[in-house]
């Protein structure tokens, strides 16, 4: 599909609500974590710089109800760069789950708290864990339904031979074509994510129009440093050094890199030196999943 035939179909797709609720996580921590919604991957960080992120979750809220939240919490990094062995006690990690929506004039309204997780359990010694894994729960109301990946096949139950050969090649495609720059075959494969995540977000036809006309993907920058150059260049990762993982009740598939600061991400992802002079590493989120009744993998999310 070309850009103008991608943003006439996603921007029918889209319906306005009365209201229009926004769900977003607000985190802050000092540890690596990853974070998943209704087995979803939403966010991780496993780079050797803390910080604190604010992330849009609409799009792994399928439908009004009781949503989970699975937190994942491993060891940060000492003033050498190296990773600690244990976690620590003390509130280094925080969460908290708020909803927000869109003003008339496009800004957001003053969030509302509906859930937070801390580590602050006096009842849990962290400073003796290598990991740890919790869940929590928060009820949303929301005015859309999204199929999502709950008519996908049990992946797990597949010859896993012949699933990893699949998907290896899936994501070798996308990545040549990204190397190719064939953006209108990129986003055409996507389609389906998108449609999903724009009505889960509510975008207006400017907002579908700015991601579709985008020469690449909406993507996460996980890390910048002063690059040696100033001459723009950029390169897409090769598919190895991977493992394969199963999300969403081994529902969705995806490759993530093996070891270092991008585990946790998805393994479609490149860097850039920009205009500034700085180089980035960046990665595209994509979920695949196999529609119940076909063989084919398609992008989910």
């Amino acid at each position: 599909m070309t850009t103008e035939q991608r943003i006439e179909y996603l921007s029918g797709k889209v319906q306005k609500f009365e209201k229009e609720p926004l769900y977003q996580l607000d985190i802050q921590s000092v540890f690596s974590f990853r974070v998943l919604v209704n087995g979803c991957p939403v966010y991780s960080n496993f780079d050797k710089i803390p910080g604190t992120t604010r992330v849009n979750i609409n799009s792994s809220i399928l439908k009004s109800g009781k949503q989970n939240i699975e937190i994942e919490l491993y060891p940060g990094y000492d003033d050498k760069g190296a990773q600690k062995q244990y976690l620590q006690n003390g509130e280094n990690f925080i969460l908290k789950v708020e909803k927000t929506g869109w003003n008339k004039d496009g800004s957001l309204l003053a969030p509302e708290e509906v859930a937070e997780f801390r580590n602050d359990d006096q009842e849990v010694d962290y400073s003796k864990l290598a990991e740890y894994k919790t869940n929590i729960n928060f009820n949303a109301s929301v005015p859309y339904t999204l199929t999502g990946w709950e008519n996908g096949e049990d992946l797990s139950s597949l010859n896993q031979k012949e699933l990893e050969s699949k998907v290896v090649n899936f994501y070798k495609d996308m990545a040549s074509a990204f190397k190719d720059k064939n953006y209108d075959y990129l986003n055409t494969m996507f389609l389906n994510a998108d449609n999903e995540w724009y009505r889960a977000e509510y975008f207006p036809k400017d907002v579908i129009t700015k991601f579709q006309s985008t020469k690449g993907r909406k993507a996460k920058s996980v890390s910048t440093t002063r690059a040696e150059s100033d001459i723009y260049s950029q390169n897409v990762y090769p598919i190895e050094n991977y493992v394969m993982k199963f999300y969403g009740n081994n529902r969705m598939v995806r490759l993530e890199p093996k070891d270092g600061f991008n585990r946790g991400e998805s393994l479609l992802g490149y860097d850039d030196i920009d205009k500034t002079g700085m180089n980035r590493k960046t990665f595209i989120d994509m979920l695949l999943y196999i529609p119940k009744g076909t063989q084919s993998l398609q992008i989910i999310r």
